[in-house]
């Protein structure tokens, strides 16, 4: 089985980040937090931010979203007709319908490009648009977490990342790879008996 990250792997750039300058666009009011969420970015690409502090800017940001929770469905489905063309082909090309996709990005934004992912198992960070709730952050070692509870039984055998926060499912998987735009690099191979 192959296991996928989404942002900077299968979609080119980060679709939060991207949803919300989308957003930011149509509604102003949104100004204010892009510090914030830039800057709690940058830190969380250097690794340089416990999860505890994503998750809590993050519960935060998600907050914003009450205020236009009877509009997201329409913007979501607005976002991914301009932005689905950042999927990336040579990506998608490798998913097969038993593989899985696990993102820290939240179901919610996920849904409105399902259909284009080839696998219905998706793991994603839990947000409820009605109380702007994060009640899980899937991110880090929650990867692992989540794919455990829902596969126990399942090795990965080869995992597609861009990002050493997810060390923690490289740890568990056979074959690991570092996407970089369009290079794939081979990071981690199984050891083979002899």
């Amino acid at each position: 089985m192959k296991v996928f990250d989404f942002d900077n792997t299968i979609y080119d750039g980060e679709c939060c980040i991207d949803f919300f300058l989308f957003v930011f666009r149509k509604k102003r009011t949104f100004s204010k937090y892009i510090p914030l969420a830039g800057y709690t970015l940058l830190l969380y690409k250097l690794n340089k931010l416990p999860i505890s502090k994503v998750e809590e800017v993050a519960d935060s940001l998600s907050h914003v979203l009450i205020k236009y929770k009877e509009e997201a469905s329409d913007l979501i489905q607005e976002f991914w007709k301009t932005h689905q063309n950042r999927l990336k082909k040579e990506m998608l090309d490798k998913i097969g319908e038993d593989d899985i996709i696990i993102t820290a990005s939240p179901g919610v934004l996920i849904d409105g490009i399902k259909e284009k992912l080839k696998t219905k198992s998706i793991i994603c960070s839990d947000l409820d648009v009605n109380t702007g709730k994060l009640s899980f952050l899937c991110m880090a070692e929650n990867k692992v977490k989540a794919f455990k509870t829902l596969y126990p039984d399942t090795s990965i055998d080869e995992f597609y990342t861009d990002s050493m926060s997810d060390k923690p499912l490289m740890d568990i998987s056979d074959n690991v790879f570092f996407v970089k735009g369009k290079n794939i690099t081979q990071i981690k191979t199984k050891e083979r008996i002899r």
